[in-house]
């Protein structure tokens, strides 16, 4: 059988066998390609069918080592197109797709994919803050364990190292080398979260000491001197009937000293205002404890000489404006009917007034409250009372406007605003309510919702709607029975 036909003129043999061989080589060559191709695509889905079952057993805290070989095997049982199997029996002798190395491989290049995507988002966001513990495992080894808050806001764990020391330094040298590594600026971090253990919370030698977060000293000792004067009044009944007496004897309102909460902007401004109100009582009632020389009478005299100062009273009632402003944005985003729309403008609105505070917030305008503080006397060394005013609070506001525009940014409020459309009284029946919130959402989540995502939402929509209808006939039935 004659595959090829040319001319044996000499001038073109060469030519034409050249072209032939060509021919030739290249069909053989693009089949065999073509083969390969597909050959190669169908090892590539098998092999994504092995790490989803390995990716099921990683997700869900299952033992990879000991349940991944069985996982194949039950597969390979339910799988009715003998794919898996006729890839396994492909495979050659040499083949460990099964194996618990090859299962440990899959875990830590997942582990490096999950690692990428949490870190990027760690880079991009404005500020972070650090949570870290340490232990002992069972084997003896001692432990460190790093957690990062970001703005989305979420907590990522992401190290587990081996220490050789427990001490202050070296933790603090293992979580800065450790977020060096993964290119995290450490500029970005605003605040820390350990135990209450001395070697994490020591407020001069603790880890949290070393890190070089901006608080402003003045302001904080403030704040903590509420919660002294709370612990050093109400825990003891004697102190408090005491406090309850003086305040009657002064013909003063009965108030009470409020416990601030470290996560509640209000507590705070409760806890500020109870204080500014019932200052003397408060130092009268210090100054009984410190004369009778009895076992509280130390811890009396330290809060009575901070009362007594001049830059705490300032700071406390510079501190209150400001805590209420706090207090009003937190309250409104506790409310159970308000939106995040509303909450937008309701930050908007404390921005604004933050930043008013800057400006009205003057010595005139504070003016220490004289009338409610008589007894307070400044110390020996004389206060630029304006120089504090400029430095700390000033500083102070400017911290927190930063930090609330941090925590609410415009696309994140506009994204929280998509959920809305899942309230029962907002749904409407039409066709396109809710679809661009869901694509929003779907957006947002690429990994965990697919594109049956809308069908889905126009199903659940009805049912919403249905449920809305059906309660304004309860209520309308409900009405008309009244009546």
């Amino acid at each position: 059988m004659k595959l090829f036909r040319f001319s044996w003129k000499p001038e073109n043999t060469v030519r034409q066998l050249e072209k032939c061989t060509w021919q030739t080589e290249g069909s053989v060559a693009q089949q065999l390609f073509n083969a390969s191709e597909l050959e190669r695509q169908e090892n590539r889905q098998r092999f994504s069918d092995l790490l989803d079952g390995a990716y099921f057993l990683f997700k869900h805290e299952l033992p990879h080592t000991t349940l991944y070989e069985p996982l194949l095997e039950v597969l390979t049982k339910i799988d009715h197109s003998k794919k898996v199997s006729t890839f396994f029996d492909k495979c050659k002798k040499n083949g460990s797709y099964d194996s618990t190395a090859t299962v440990t491989e899959l875990l830590e290049a997942t582990s490096e994919v999950i690692d990428k995507q949490i870190l990027t988002k760690i880079r991009e966001s404005r500020i972070i803050s650090i949570m870290a513990d340490e232990g002992t495992d069972i084997n003896h080894h001692q432990n460190l364990s790093i957690c990062i808050r970001y703005c989305e806001p979420t907590e990522s764990f992401i190290s587990l190292l081996k220490i050789k020391n427990k001490d202050a330094q070296t933790i603090f040298d293992t979580i800065v080398k450790e977020l060096k590594s993964k290119n995290i600026d450490m500029t970005k971090v605003r605040f820390t979260g350990f135990d209450g253990a001395s070697v994490f919370s020591g407020q001069f030698n603790g880890v949290s000491a070393k890190f070089p977060c901006e608080d402003i000293i003045e302001v904080q000792e403030s704040l903590l001197t509420l919660k002294s004067l709370f612990y050093f009044i109400n825990r003891s009944s004697i102190r408090l009937a005491r406090f309850n007496d003086i305040q009657m004897l002064l013909k003063h309102p009965q108030l009470k000293l409020i416990q601030p909460g470290d996560t509640r902007w209000s507590s705070y401004f409760r806890s500020v205002n109870a204080v500014i109100r019932c200052y003397e009582p408060l130092m009268i009632t210090l100054e009984h404890i410190v004369h009778e020389r009895g076992e509280e009478s130390p811890s009396a005299s330290g809060l009575l000489s901070i009362l007594k100062d001049q830059s705490t009273t300032f700071i406390l009632h510079s501190l209150e404006p400001i805590l209420e402003a706090l207090s009003i944005l937190s309250k409104s985003i506790q409310t159970k009917n308000g939106d995040f729309n509303q909450l937008e403008k309701s930050m908007l609105g404390t921005l604004l007034r933050l930043e008013e505070l800057k400006e009205t917030l003057t010595l005139s305008s504070t003016n220490l409250n004289r009338d409610r503080i008589t007894r307070a006397t400044s110390r020996t060394n004389e206060i630029s009372l304006e120089e504090i005013f400029n430095d700390k609070i000033v500083k102070f506001i400017d911290e927190v406007i930063s930090n609330i525009k941090a925590r609410f940014e415009s696309n994140a409020l506009k994204f929280l605003n998509c959920f809305r459309i899942f309230d029962v009284y907002e749904a409407t029946n039409e066709q396109e309510y809710g679809i661009q919130e869901i694509n929003t959402i779907r957006q947002q989540y690429p990994d965990d919702f697919n594109d049956d995502l809308v069908a889905e939402w126009k199903v659940f929509r009805k049912y919403l709607f249905c449920t809305k209808t059906t309660a304004k006939i309860c209520n309308f039935n409900t009405t008309a029975a009244m009546y």
